[in-house]
């Protein structure tokens, strides 16, 4: 019996011994940590984000046309630049409730120069600023220019709307 007493404490003894070498043993996990930063880019308009949102702009008579300008827009990120587009609505015409139709002609107005250019034309090169403080001069953003293509008196009275989409494209 004390053999096999022996032989317990013995197998005990050594059971705990490499228990404790096992516990002894360092490991490690990595954690990767990525971070991607994409390019972002938003619109200001009279000093608002107008990012996925809507200016209101109502054509008044002026030189017996129907025109209207949008303040500056502004580029607010982490671009260098961006480019622009715009979609008009269907046949560059804005329809009254009526279903009358008023033909518009929408033109961009570059701050960097240059004479206006008819929104079917994209611009490039427009700059883009870390915040609006870093803006050198918030009244000189590129505009929009609209003019109906009738003198006043031609159209029907009514109340005439359509839907204008600028496309901002930033360039890296």
């Amino acid at each position: 019996m004390k053999k096999s007493f022996k032989r317990a404490a013995l197998a005990l003894s050594l059971l705990s011994l490499s228990v404790s070498a096992i516990a002894a043993v360092s490991i490690h996990t990595d954690i990767v940590v990525q971070a991607e930063v994409a390019t972002a880019v938003h619109v200001y308009y009279g000093g608002k984000d107008v990012t996925n949102g809507s200016i209101n702009l109502s054509l008044a008579e002026s030189a017996g046309y129907l025109t209207a300008t949008t303040g500056p827009l502004l580029f607010i990120g982490n671009a260098s630049s961006v480019s622009l587009s715009m979609t008009q609505p269907a046949k560059k015409q804005l329809i009254s409730g009526g279903g009358d139709v008023m033909g518009v002609n929408a033109m961009w107005i570059n701050p960097n120069g240059g004479s206006a250019t008819f929104v079917e034309y994209n611009l490039s090169s427009i700059p883009v600023y870390p915040t609006l403080a870093d803006v050198p001069d918030p009244n000189k953003g590129v505009q929009v220019q609209f003019k109906s293509t009738g003198r006043t008196e031609t159209y029907p009275l009514g109340v005439y709307s359509g839907t204008y989409t600028i496309l901002v494209t930033p360039s890296t």
